[in-house]
Formats: structure tokens, C-alpha cells, sequence
């Protein structure tokens, strides 16, 4: 006997992907649940960083959509305690912020805790969405495989680096920067190739973005005795360089 359908569409619902929002602002909230729902996402929520602390330990989200401006703690001090392992989730747990303040300072800061995103209020829903698609895409694709590459050494499945053996704990937007160029080691990119490829959204972020983030990598790489493998061409771009 055929399964109805409707059952059938709920049994399918529970293997989608599941959103924690967390905004303060219980109308941003809704339309962001809706929006979500409409593209087959599941969510729960939270109003407080307290709550949103509470939730990822107990009901853990394939990714968190954050407000930075929350009843303490606030959205950073959430977004800290994930990338330095002080929740029981992933470090590399997906992360988009949703904030008003436009600022640079604070955009930076955001993507220098590891955010993976960062979205200026007021925003529109559909971009969000195509924004969360995009970060879910690359956070599950190429699952199990494993790529050696000179020194670096990086397992698709459980989203870790190691150089010569040392564990390097990378951001999830760092990692995807890290596995771009892997793929493509000595290839020279510049910044507006590297948004295009590896954020999918040149049109949304600076080259800024990308010239934080290499950064980023660069300190962690350096920290385990590689600080030369990321190398800068100057004005071209950068290249992951295996040579030496």
C-alpha cells in the first residue's frame, strides 16, 4: 500500500536541513522563517544569545543565521564560542550574520571571528536564501574525499586541515578557500576570480573579503611553520605555492 502523500512529504521534511534563526526582532524572525520554510528548510529560533547557546548544544543546525545585536551575550560573543569550540558543535558550524550596522569595522570583525557571511539589514529575504543555499553547498559537497597537496593535507569529509601532520583549525569559509586552491595549486587568482569562485556572490562583498581571509589563513599556516605556502603576486592575486 502506497505511503500518502502528505505523510510522505513530512517524512522528506525531516532529512532537510535545519536553520537556527536568532533575532531579537520577533517580525525579522518571522519573515526570515517563512522565506526559509518556502524553500523547504526547516528552523527553529532564538531571541537571546543565551537561548541560541542552549539550542545549538541540544537541537544542533546544519547553520546559524545570527544577529549581532542581541541581549547579552551578544552576536559575537555566540559566533566566538562556536569557532573556539566552547559549544558541542562543529567549529566549522556554517554561520551568516544578519546586522544594521554597515560598517567595515564591524564587517570585518564578524568574518574575522569566521563568520561565513555577513548580510546589512534591511535585506532581502530571497537574497538570504540563496546566500544560506550557497554557504550549505559548499559546507557538504565532496564528502569523504581526502587531497594531498605538498605539505597540506585536507579531508572533504570532516572539513580538517593538517600541515605536515599539525592540525590547523580553519573557519568554514576558510576551509573552502583553503580546498579552492589546493585544487588548483601554483594557479595564480585574483581577488575578483577568488569572489567569484569561492564566495559565489562578487557582486554582494569587496575585495576586502577576500584579502581578510587570506590573511586569516595565512597567520594559521604560519603558526605551524608554513606562513609561506599562501603567497601574495603582487597585483595579481594569490597562489597556493608548493613549489619549495
Amino acid at each position: 500500500m502506497a505511503e500518502p502523500t502528505s505523510l510522505a512529504r513530512s517524512r522528506e521534511h525531516l532529512h532537510q536541513p535545519l536553520v537556527l534563526i536568532v533575532d531579537d526582532d520577533e517580525g525579522i524572525r518571522t519573515v526570515v522563517r517563512w522565506q526559509l520554510h518556502e524553500e523547504g528548510y526547516r528552523t527553529v529560533e532564538a531571541a537571546d544569545g543565551r537561548a541560541a547557546l542552549d539550542t545549538i548544544a541540544t537541537n544542533p543546525p546544519a547553520l546559524v543565521v545570527l544577529d549581532l545585536t542581541l541581549p547579552p551575550p551578544g552576536g559575537l560573543d555566540v559566533l566566538k564560542a562556536v569557532r573556539t569550540g566552547a559549544t558541542s558543535a562543529p567549529r566549522s558550524l556554517p554561520v551568516i550574520i544578519l546586522s544594521g550596522r554597515s560598517g567595515e569595522t564591524d564587517r570585518i570583525v564578524g568574518l574575522d571571528l569566521g563568520a561565513d557571511d555577513y548580510l546589512v539589514k534591511p535585506f532581502s529575504p530571497g537574497e538570504l536564501v540563496a546566500r544560506v543555499r550557497s554557504v550549505l553547498r559548499r559546507a557538504t559537497t565532496d564528502l569523504g574525499e581526502r587531497r594531498t597537496v605538498g605539505p597540506l593535507r585536507i579531508d572533504l569529509g570532516t572539513r580538517e586541515v593538517w600541515l605536515d601532520g599539525v592540525a590547523v583549525a580553519l573557519t568554514a569559509r576558510e576551509f573552502d578557500l583553503v580546498t579552492f586552491f589546493a585544487g588548483h595549486p601554483r594557479q595564480v587568482f585574483s581577488r575578483h576570480q577568488l569572489l567569484e569562485r569561492v564566495w559565489q556572490s562578487p557582486d554582494w562583498l569587496g575585495e576586502a573579503t577576500v584579502t581578510e581571509h587570506v590573511h586569516r589563513v595565512r597567520r594559521k599556516f604560519d603558526a605551524a611553520g608554513h606562513g609561506n605556502l599562501l603567497r601574495t603576486v603582487r597585483g595579481v592575486g594569490y597562489q597556493l605555492d608548493v613549489s619549495s
